[in-house]
């Protein structure tokens, strides 16, 4: 074997795929680590993608820094996982939707399967035949070594087309997605807060197969992939921050301590629709508002409305009475005829004792203070 095992390249190429490379380890065990899983598995789902996207990333990054020339038995390891990350983010898109876990999903991995058991010949050679692969891809102009092959690795040549099936494979599950995420959309969704995830995620994995496509139409063979995986490591570390910022996100779709209630999924639609109706009397308006004073009025306990809130809209009693008001607040900040109402005014019209905490929560939830988004709400309007 050449000398090549002495090269070694680690620039901030390098230096950022290997942090992202441990982030995405990482981020698979801490959501492996909530237990107890319940249906729909959204932790588990993500878990299994964040730690397909962690190994292409490993991949990759033993490849560009030449770490690869003493680890060749793991040449190509990952290749199989470009026919999982489509299945499991369509998975993890019906799971955010609040869709449960059946045998016959198990039917999405039948390609990734399929090539991975093909995938063996090549997993099989000796290390001549995966250095030269290696070298092939990502240092063309060296001197390939002499082998002898016993059993071709790509009779069926799957894997000279690998590129082009990964593309073709991740369009179908982007259509698949749109059309599940359209779906959700002209119908009242079980969990609105996940809606804004699924979107998240439909983003990046278009952004993904576009640049996929720039990438091995500017460069031959594996050249480009540092590239790719910059992007996956980049997709890492902003799941991360959503995550640590939006930390309801670890509230399951299915609350775990409401297992044992009685209440059923049509008494829940049924108390869902009674609480819409009190919105349209502006409940939320009174200062005195409450889980056990709206639970009365709607004849029912403080438990099954807390139940029914988190989950049929994937909020706690106070989100929810915090959005209403700060809705109310934004049409009343907005509206030319009501002007003369300074702040403290407006925030004892949507129920708020206090200027100073109706001000805090305005800000948290629009990004501005109710003074600046006046301003610029009539500024618009002229």
């Amino acid at each position: 074997m050449p000398q090549t095992e002495l090269f070694f390249r680690f620039d901030w190429f390098a230096a950022i795929l290997l942090v992202g490379m441990v982030q995405g380890f990482f981020m698979s065990l801490l959501f492996m680590a909530r237990r107890p899983h319940r249906q729909p598995y959204h932790h588990l789902l993500l878990a299994a993608l964040v730690f397909t996207c962690a190994c292409m990333v490993l991949e990759v990054f033993l490849c560009y820094s030449g770490l690869m020339f003493r680890t060749l038995h793991l040449a190509d390891f990952s290749e199989p996982a470009n026919f999982a990350v489509g299945p499991l983010t369509y998975l993890l898109f019906r799971s955010l939707n609040g869709n449960k876990w059946t045998r016959r999903q198990w039917l999405h991995f039948i390609p990734f399967g399929v090539y991975f058991l093909y995938h063996i010949l090549f997993y099989i050679q000796p290390e001549e035949v995966k250095y030269n692969a290696y070298i092939g891809a990502y240092f063309p102009e060296m001197e390939r070594l002499q082998v002898t092959i016993a059993l071709f690795w790509d009779p069926l040549h799957w894997t000279r087309y690998v590129n082009e099936l990964t593309m073709g494979h991740i369009l179908v599950y982007i259509v698949l997605c749109f059309l599940l995420l359209r779906k959700q959309n002209t119908a009242e969704s079980p969990n609105p807060y996940f809606y804004t995830w699924a979107r998240f995620l439909l983003y990046f994995f278009i952004a993904t197969l576009v640049l996929i496509v720039l990438v091995k139409i500017s460069y031959e063979r594996d050249l480009g992939d540092h590239f790719l995986a910059m992007f996956l490591v980049v997709q890492l570390f902003f799941a991360s921050y959503k995550i640590i910022t939006d930390s309801a996100f670890f509230q399951p779709v299915v609350q775990v301590k409401y297992e044992k209630s009685a209440l059923s999924e049509e008494a829940k639609q049924d108390l869902i629709h009674k609480l819409k109706a009190a919105e349209q009397e502006k409940f939320y308006t009174q200062p005195s508002a409450s889980l056990p004073t709206l639970a009365k009025q709607l004849h029912t306990s403080p438990h099954y409305l807390s139940q029914s809130l988190n989950e049929r809209l994937g909020k706690t009693f106070f989100e929810y009475l915090a959005e209403l008001r700060i809705q109310e607040a934004k049409a009343i900040l907005a509206d030319p005829a009501r002007q003369h109402l300074n702040v403290e005014e407006v925030a004892e019209q949507v129920g708020y004792m206090s200027k100073s905490a109706f001000s805090s929560v305005f800000k948290k939830y629009t990004g501005q203070t109710p003074g600046q988004y006046r301003k610029t709400a009539v500024s618009g309007s002229v």
